[in-house]
């Protein structure tokens, strides 16, 4: 029995997916149960009885976006009842190269204080684990989607900026494999990327060509930008983050990984292929 957090979620939804395709026993971890629409042969379990949740696993897919205060009871629990492998949806920002600019990065410390919580458990109970590390998530640009199904324009900042968003169906078939064991030893993933460094602009065109729609770009400045993440909901600190990325990023190409390939043996999924499967988001 694989127990899987976030089970609705980007990256959840489609970890299940394959795992139960593949024959495995799926527990999904999720508020709510009754609107989950899990695939067939996948249990629903409600997100505050992780006791339940736990009982026969032997495995865990931690996602920290269920656990931003921290995964102690989950991962006590899961030492209590016997499970053998734990692995984390980390992220590309613990790397120190990867954030020349902000060591204070929130993102990275909340991801850095994850990974430490799962390998000081993982020591004392003799539990596996392994963290994948994706950088940006193709799924960041779904933000975009009301002003484009509104107008057709998208308002932000840094159209230059470049990324190598990575397909969420790339990260669930890295975390599949590492939940049934088939990456062998125990440890950090390299950085998994898309396979190909974009700027906005480029993303923007390839929705637009997936959608048949002509979108715009309307550049505005940083300040600007900022000031509209954080009425949308955004955290100042979080907004202060992804900003300085992008304009850091203006004109400067990301750096590719070849993770994917390595650990899948199948070439990442573009973005253009992203924009395809993602249409009706923005339509």
């Amino acid at each position: 029995m694989i127990l899987v957090t976030g089970a609705t979620g980007n990256v959840g939804r489609p970890l299940v997916a394959r795992l139960t395709a593949e024959g495995h026993k799926v527990r999904g971890l999720t508020r709510n149960p009754d609107r989950a629409r899990l695939p067939d042969g996948a249990l629903p379990v409600a997100a505050d009885d992780l006791g339940a949740a736990l009982d026969g696993a032997s495995a865990v897919f931690l996602n920290p976006a269920a656990f931003w205060n921290g995964a102690g009871e989950l991962l006590r629990l899961a030492a209590e009842r016997g499970v053998g492998r734990v692995v984390t949806l980390s992220s590309s920002s613990v790397v120190a190269s990867s954030l020349p600019m902000d060591p204070r990065n929130p993102i990275a410390e909340h991801h850095r204080a994850l990974e430490a919580e799962v390998e000081a458990v993982a020591a004392t109970a003799g539990m596996e684990w392994t963290h994948v590390r994706p950088g940006m998530f193709a799924t960041n640009t779904l933000t975009w989607a009301d002003a484009l199904r509104r107008d057709g324009v998208l308002r932000a900042a840094h159209a230059r900026a470049q990324a190598a968003p990575i397909h969420e169906d790339d990260i669930a078939d890295v975390a599949a494999l590492a939940l049934t064991g088939a990456l062998g030893a125990a440890g950090p993933t390299p950085v998994l990327t898309g396979p190909e460094s974009l700027t906005q602009t480029d993303q923007l065109r390839l929705i637009g060509e997936a959608t048949g729609r002509d979108l715009r770009f309307d550049e505005i400045p940083h300040e600007e930008a900022r000031a509209d993440m954080i009425a949308a909901g955004t955290p100042a600190g979080i907004a202060d983050v992804l900003l300085d990325l992008a304009a850091g990023s203006v004109d400067v190409p990301a750096q590719v990984s070849p993770g994917v390939e390595q650990l899948t043996d199948s070439p990442g999924r573009s973005f253009a292929q992203w924009a395809r499967d993602h249409a009706e988001d923005f339509r």
